[in-house]
C-alpha cells in the first residue's frame, strides 16, 4: 500500500498543530470525524462554504474548516468536517488557538 493511501483514512488521527487566531470565526467541536477519525478541538471555519451545507443528517452536521491532513492539505478548499451539532457552538470573533493539524 502506498504511503498515500494509508492516509486516506486514518481513525487514529487526532489534533497534532494549533496556531492563534485573532477575530475568527470558528467551530468548537465536542466530537467531530474526518476519514473516520473522532475528535474534537476548535477549527477555522470557511464560512462560505460551509453555508453550502445547511442540512443536518442524524444529528451531524457539515463544515468546511481550514485544517490540514497529516500536513497537507486540499488545493481547492478546506477539509469537510462532520460534527455533532450538541455540543458544538458556532463563535465569531474568536480569539485564542484552533487546530491546524489532524495526524498520528
Amino acid at each position: 500500500m502506498s504511503r498515500s493511501l494509508a492516509r486516506d483514512t486514518e481513525p487514529l488521527a487526532k489534533p497534532t498543530g494549533w496556531q492563534t487566531v485573532s477575530n475568527a470565526t470558528v467551530l468548537k467541536v465536542q466530537k467531530g470525524t474526518y476519514r473516520n477519525a473522532v475528535f474534537s478541538g476548535v477549527f477555522l471555519v470557511d464560512e462560505v462554504e460551509t453555508s453550502k451545507h445547511k442540512d443536518s443528517k442524524d444529528g451531524w452536521s457539515i463544515a468546511i474548516v481550514y485544517c490540514l491532513w497529516f500536513g497537507t492539505r486540499l488545493k481547492t478548499r478546506g477539509i469537510e468536517l462532520k460534527y455533532q451539532a450538541e455540543g458544538s457552538e458556532l463563535v465569531k470573533n474568536y480569539t485564542g488557538e484552533i487546530v491546524s493539524n489532524l495526524s498520528t
